[in-house]
């Protein structure tokens, strides 16, 4: 560490007072540390944040005020503050990949897969017990087709979405959207867009085989 004389960078009335306490002494005087805003320390900030999002979001999806309220914990009249508030640039939801990367890119692709869950009727996965990749592609020659649809597929109806996917037991499956699978493999498609849950036990074994590998060919 290089020293310099207080002299050469202090005013003189305050080289004086320090001559009082130090005189003649090497002294270390060490950076001023900036306090944390509210929240910031424990991370409830964040996770307020990332609720507040959330409300938005659902509620730009359609939920109304009261069932908002009620998911959340909240008065209405909180969820209005929120909802009528400050502006937040959210993603426009759509059940499509172009949506889905926009909410992943902006940190909460958790978000949209709650509402198209929510949309196809389908249960999410309990968080406590599962890891949710972000976006990646996934070749489908590893999803198990056991359940795969029998049916004709309507291919001007399917929309361009993500594949909701789980990784249990060291096997993959789609979590919903059979049919749009079965119109990826009619079509030969190699690889596909997806959110991923793995069960947290499985996590390192997902992580180690496959998640760098999908993160590669995003």
């Amino acid at each position: 560490m290089q020293y310099e004389n207080a002299k050469d960078i202090l005013p003189a009335s305050l080289l004086e007072e320090v001559q009082k306490y130090a005189e003649g002494k090497a002294i270390y005087i060490p950076k001023r540390i900036k306090t944390k805003g509210w929240g910031e320390a424990s991370g409830y900030r964040e996770k307020l944040n990332k609720r507040n999002m959330s409300i938005c979001s659902r509620y730009s999806a359609g939920a109304s005020i009261m069932e908002l309220a009620e998911m959340f914990f909240l008065s209405p009249e909180s969820v209005k503050k929120i909802v009528y508030g400050k502006k937040i640039n959210l993603p426009e939801y759509s059940p499509t990949i172009h949506s889905a990367e926009q909410y992943s890119n902006a940190g909460i692709g958790e978000e949209w897969v709650r509402i198209y869950l929510e949309n196809e009727n389908a249960e999410m996965p309990d968080e406590s017990e599962f890891f949710l990749s972000e976006l990646v592609k996934i070749p489908l020659r590893l999803i198990e087709d056991s359940d795969q649809a029998k049916k004709k597929i309507d291919t001007a109806s399917s929309a361009d979405v993500p594949l909701i996917v789980l990784f249990e037991d060291h096997r993959f499956r789609v979590l919903c959207g059979r049919d749009y699978l079965a119109l990826l493999r009619n079509e030969k498609k190699n690889a596909h867009r997806a959110f991923i849950f793995a069960r947290n036990e499985e996590y390192d074994y997902y992580m180690n085989n496959f998640g760098k590998q999908f993160q590669r060919i995003r």
